[in-house]
């Protein structure tokens, strides 16, 4: 199985320029997220040679604007796509993606999208000024789980604790994806790196709202565990 990076954006000044986001491509039809910056998204998809029509399965991490822009230019004509969001999302953006003729699903527990490939359903983060509906990705390589991110916005270990729970006998390997520690205090950050470490992660490849101080320190802890990825790498599982 191999994860392809199409666009991801992690730092200040492409949050200010609004090239923030994540989108990976799952095989050759699956599509993690749709990034914020819909130009850089279908550049990147023609620069790596990814055939939108071969995309069926959309599944988007959570509705905010970084991981959804693009999704309004892959839909047109294409009835023959599923995308998969949280129930908790925003109507109007529910409405917006139906009136495409896409057939939509709303995520219960662990939703297969296809074989060995999952969502973990939604799962609740309360922030600052709102509640923010999320699903992650997971993958199952014979005894081992990938899991994808967005913005991990209930917390990594919180999320790894739901995909365990699910998983009784599979080991988590590898965390892709972001994992929003930027604003959080240095001491949160190293003892939740620790908590990852004794998890037993074998890869750890942080991007997006990880934030450049929380992923020096996991290049520190995770030493060869440690993967710093950019567009257009692969992954292989």
């Amino acid at each position: 199985m191999r994860i392809k990076i199409i666009a991801v954006g992690s730092t200040g000044w492409q949050r200010f320029i609004r090239r923030w986001g994540v989108s990976f491509l799952i095989g050759e039809d699956v599509l993690f997220d749709a990034f914020g910056d819909p130009d850089v998204f279908l550049g990147n998809m023609r620069k790596f040679n990814i055939e939108p029509a071969k995309i069926k399965h959309i599944v988007l991490s959570h509705d905010d604007w970084d991981h959804i822009s693009g999704l309004w230019y892959l839909l047109p004509n294409r009835k023959d796509i599923t995308v998969y969001i949280c129930p908790g999302f925003q109507q109007e953006i529910k409405d917006r993606i139906a009136s495409f003729g896409a057939r939509v699903v709303e995520v219960e527990p662990f939703t297969e999208i296809k074989e060995n490939i999952f969502s973990s359903g939604q799962i609740e983060a309360s922030c600052a000024d709102r509640v923010i509906f999320e699903q992650v990705l997971v993958i199952k390589f014979l005894k081992s789980l990938t899991i994808i991110t967005g913005c991990a916005h209930p917390g990594i270990i919180n999320i790894i604790d739901v995909v365990k729970s699910h998983f009784l006998k599979e080991q988590i390997s590898s965390i892709l994806g972001g994992l929003h520690l930027k604003d959080n205090p240095r001491e949160l950050n190293l003892d939740i790196i620790e908590k990852l470490r004794g998890v037993g992660i074998r890869k750890i490849v942080p991007m997006h709202c990880t934030g450049k101080h929380a992923t020096k320190m996991m290049r520190e802890r995770f030493g060869y565990d440690f993967v710093l990825a950019r567009e257009g790498d692969a992954i292989e599982l």
